[in-house]
């Protein structure tokens, strides 16, 4: 679906994903056409429709930024000194139109607002070998900083190193898996390394972005052949660092073999991975992909099944086989947990022009979070859903194992739990009514982080900020404005509980200390206040804690990289 991912990712994101027999069948998958690729016009009042898609980075209504020689700005700036210098021996260029604390509010003099101070600030970029691309950021255990490079791989920068190291096919990443036995065309591998998340020190978790359509290539109709080079491609690894510096790899073939899954057979539709989420408290990892989210083992060693007994105690089936008359003639116990995985789960909404019940509308997950209780907040393209993982009435109580994936999938998925998922920006016309095409306000989710009181904040790629009642009710709307609306990520600063924002388009880096109040810190971010902000991490707590922020490149029309991008480490209070 997005083998040029965060790229042209509009296309995939306005044409939400329509499957058919998701849940009970193996019809083939269509999609619904999707809007002029013109590039959007100059939003109109009244206009609550996201931007058509575009072929790249520019925001609207903005001019190209200038360039900056390829650098981030540098580190040696004297505090609130400016837009830092390009490193060009010229003036420094302006930042961004607009790019200051928006219309939200300035925040209030004399409160709790921290001011922006580039001393505060660290950036590394090509000087320090870093990707070109910078799609995820992370940090394990040990203080190794990782970032999913894209294209250029998974790029490592150890606590007493000077410069990146990029990890690619040749150090063992393995975004494909194996298909009856056999390696499904080498020549046609592709490498875009999309998300990371560390673990114990050394560790991490890698996600990869599958080929295009490798979603639909396991479904073709009759008769047409289907390529396991695409279908097989993406997915996930486990990445240890060894003492040598090589990796040890163990890949997550996301999918569900035949049988695994009550009324299934084979099922392979999840391959490109958005985030991941480590739950260390439970063991578990979340995968949040291209078309739904699954669970993974953290420790998966690359056997056909599971290995924590409880996960697979919890995750057992029986099948009942019947004769024509009806009559049980056998029964065999079946296991959902195979290969590392559980997929998958899906707020899903009815298609208006749909003659099964089976016949669903969702897409992406980007964002995930994991409740003190062990649920998942899961936000999508469509709807936003509390999995129910481990509060459902199955399951082993006290454990501290993921409950039956089945009976919480269920509790999202089926007409009767509609009020599990969440409509955000509202649809014209609610479920049990199916909306219209024209009637759709989609969601497209880009991010969401839980706070200690349980509310939610959720941001979207069209729409600004929701704010989310533990009840799963909206409280506020903010960030809806012309400029600031697109919002890629967030995350929650555990020293102060305030929240990061990035943005897609332009309005660059902000931070919310009070609810409605914003401070930009675009005014020390020089260029990169014009760069894709798509993933924003925190790592450590109190004095100690670092904001780790993705600053993506940025790509002219045709997808070729005209300004790298750089990660950026925040250490003020």
């Amino acid at each position: 679906m997005h083998w040029l991912g965060r790229g042209r990712w509009w296309a995939g994101l306005l044409g939400a994903v329509l499957w058919v027999g998701c849940n009970g069948g193996e019809a083939p998958e269509t999609r619904p056409a999707i809007e002029d690729p013109s590039p959007p016009p100059k939003e109109q009042p009244g206009d609550d429709t996201p931007p058509p898609p575009d072929d790249e980075d520019p925001p609207p209504e903005e001019e190209e930024p200038p360039p900056d020689d390829e650098d981030p700005p540098p580190e040696e700036e004297e505090p609130d000194s400016g837009t830092p210098d390009s490193g060009t021996g010229e003036d420094p260029p302006p930042p961004p139109p607009d790019a200051g604390t928006p219309d939200g509010g300035s925040g209030h003099p004399g409160g709790d607002n921290v001011p922006p101070n580039s001393k505060d600030w660290r950036f590394l970029g090509a000087a320090q070998g870093a990707p070109r691309e910078v799609l995820g950021i992370t940090m394990d255990e040990g203080g190794n900083l990782w970032v999913a490079g894209g294209e250029d791989g998974l790029c490592l920068l150890r606590p007493d190193a000077s410069t990146f190291r990029c990890y690619t096919l040749a150090d063992g990443l393995k975004p494909w898996a194996p298909w009856k036995g056999k390696d499904p065309l080498p020549e046609k591998r592709y490498l875009k390394v999309t998300a990371v998340t560390g673990g114990p020190e050394g560790t991490v978790w890698v996600g990869y972005q599958g080929q295009l359509n490798c979603e639909s290539e396991f479904y073709k109709a009759p008769g047409e052949l289907e390529d396991p080079a695409i279908f097989k491609s993406g997915d996930a690894d486990r990445v240890e660092l060894k003492d040598d510096g090589t990796l040890r790899v163990v890949h997550y073939d996301i999918h569900s073999p035949a049988h695994s899954v009550p009324g299934y057979g084979h099922r392979e539709k999840l391959c490109s991975v958005n985030r991941i989420v480590w739950d260390k408290q439970r063991n578990s990892l979340w995968f949040a992909s291209n078309h739904g989210l699954a669970w993974g083992e953290p420790d998966y060693e690359g056997a056909e099944t599971c290995s924590d007994p409880e996960i697979l105690a919890a995750n057992q089936w029986v099948y009942i086989e019947k004769d024509a008359a009806g009559n049980e003639v056998g029964r065999e116990t079946r296991q959902r947990c195979k290969f590392g995985v559980m997929e998958h789960v899906h707020p899903a909404i009815a298609m208006n022009d749909s003659t099964s019940e089976d016949s669903r509308l969702a897409g992406d997950v980007w964002g995930v979070a994991v409740r003190p209780d062990g649920d998942v907040w899961m936000g999508t393209h469509i709807r936003t859903s509390r999995f129910k993982i481990m509060t459902n009435a199955f399951g082993h109580v006290g454990t501290g194992a993921p409950w039956n994936f089945e009976v919480a999938r269920k509790q999202t998925e089926e007409k009767k739990h509609r009020a599990n998922r969440i409509d955000l920006w509202p649809d014209a016309v609610a479920e049990p009514q199916i909306p219209t095409r024209e009637q759709r306000k989609d969601d497209v989710v880009s991010d969401l982080v839980l706070m200690p009181d349980g509310t939610v904040w959720i941001s979207s790629f069209a729409w600004g900020l929701a704010k989310l009642s533990d009840a799963g009710v909206v409280t506020g709307y903010y960030l809806d404005g012309t400029s600031d609306r697109f919002v890629s990520s967030l995350e929650r600063d555990s020293r102060d509980g305030s929240l990061w924002i990035g943005h897609r388009w332009g309005r660059g880096l902000m931070r919310m200390h009070t609810e409605g109040d914003f401070v930009s810190h675009n005014s020390v971010l020089g260029n990169l206040a014009g760069r894709p902000v798509w993933d924003i991490q925190v790592v450590g707590s109190g004095d100690s804690r670092k904001v780790l922020v993705a600053f993506s490149a940025y790509r002219d029309a045709t997808g070729t990289i005209v300004h790298p991008g750089a990660i950026g480490i925040y250490t003020g209070r």
